[in-house]
This record gives C-alpha cells, structure tokens and sequence, in this order.
C-alpha cells in the first residue's frame, strides 16, 4: 500500500497515470467501503433504509472525484493534518461518512419519535432510564428484520417514510382504528426484542 502524501496524491490526480490511478482506487475502494461499515455499526437503525454496497461505494467514489476531485485535492490542507501510514485512509473514512449520511437523510428512520413511543407502549414509567441506554446497545436492524412482513411494512411506512395516520389506513385498506391497535402491538414486539439479552435465547419472529 502507498502511503499517498498530500503532494502524491495531487500528483496521481494531475498527471492521470493509470498504473498510479489503479492503486488509488483500488485505495479508495477500500476506505470508503470501510467508511460506510463505520456508520452503519455506529448508527445501525440506518441498515433499514441503506441500499446495496456496492451503490454506497460508488456514491463515495464519485463525490471524491466530482468537480475535478475538489474534495480529494483537499487532502493535507487541514490545519492538524499529521502525514503517518494510513492518513488518506483515515480522510476518505470521514469523508464517505460525511456522504452517506447525506444521502440517507431522506430515509432515515424518525428516531425520536420511536424512542417516544416505545416509553409510551411501556407500562413503567420508570423505563426511560432504560431507552435512553437504546442507541448505545441497540440493534434495531436485528429487532424489525424479526418481525413478520406485514409489521416490517408499517414500521417502514411511520418511522421510514413518515406517511401519517391517514395515508398509511388507507394505503394498508384499515380503518385508523385497526391502524392504531397494529401499531400499538408493532411497538409491543419491538419493546420486547430490544429487551431482550443479545445471544440469550433464538430469535423469535414477530406475528403479523
């Protein structure tokens, strides 16, 4: 692996060598497949919405190259930029992270609204305590992927697409009443998964 400093990298990008330029994607390829694994184990209530990899790594790789490669070109400007093994690495890392969460904006899941009404669904007040704990253990990928289609569908169409009570009745052919009562037990399920040890018993599979 070439240790690509600031000078080599605007180099590579100015003289197009190709023998050069296939060891910088093969390079970039790498950091931004390990950049978009970065946000999704940080944030895996993303995983829902996230699209194929290979899709995600090539949105990395045309950002870094758009406009010229205006965003690779600013390798090494920062003021705190230290030349060690791995620093091109590290920035593209950021970079794609950056992207990626850009480009899920659109679908990211309403967090805040679910934390709210899982503490709603619960019983015991005294639980937020609890959930305020969920994004540090959590794996709400594992937790919806557990559910029947139908529940996967509704928790898509709320938490997801944002559609209101309305919209999704009518989508769904329910009444808002029937709406409600699903919703009610998809927060229920949901609740128990979360609660649940990791690695203690089989997974179980929410009903419809």
């Amino acid at each position: 692996m070439l240790r690509w400093t600031p000078d080599q990298l605007k180099r590579a990008l100015e003289l197009r060598d190709s023998t050069t330029l296939r060891e910088l994607a093969k390079e970039l390829t790498v950091a931004v497949t390990a950049g978009r694994a970065i946000l999704l184990a940080k944030k895996p209530w993303l995983r829902i919405c996230a699209r194929d990899k290979e899709d995600d790594v090539q949105d990395g790789l045309l950002a870094l190259f758009a406009r010229d490669a205006s965003i690779l070109s600013k390798y090494g400007d920062h003021p705190s930029f230290n030349p060690s093994n791995g620093a091109l690495r590290r920035y593209v890392i950021g970079v794609t992270i950056f992207v990626l969460q850009r480009k899920y904006q659109k679908h990211r899941v309403r967090w805040e609204e679910l934390r709210e009404d899982l503490a709603i669904a619960d019983n015991n007040p005294t639980s937020d305590a609890h959930l305020a704990g969920l994004l540090k253990v959590i794996d709400l990928e594992g937790a919806v992927a557990a559910c029947s289609p139908a529940d996967r569908t509704l928790f898509r169409l709320i938490y997801v697409d944002q559609r209101e009570a309305a919209s999704i009745s009518q989508e769904l052919q329910v009444s808002e009443n029937a709406y409600y009562a699903r919703k009610s037990r998809l927060l229920q399920r949901l609740r128990t998964r979360l609660d649940k040890p990791r690695d203690s018993t089989p997974r179980e599979h929410c009903g419809a």
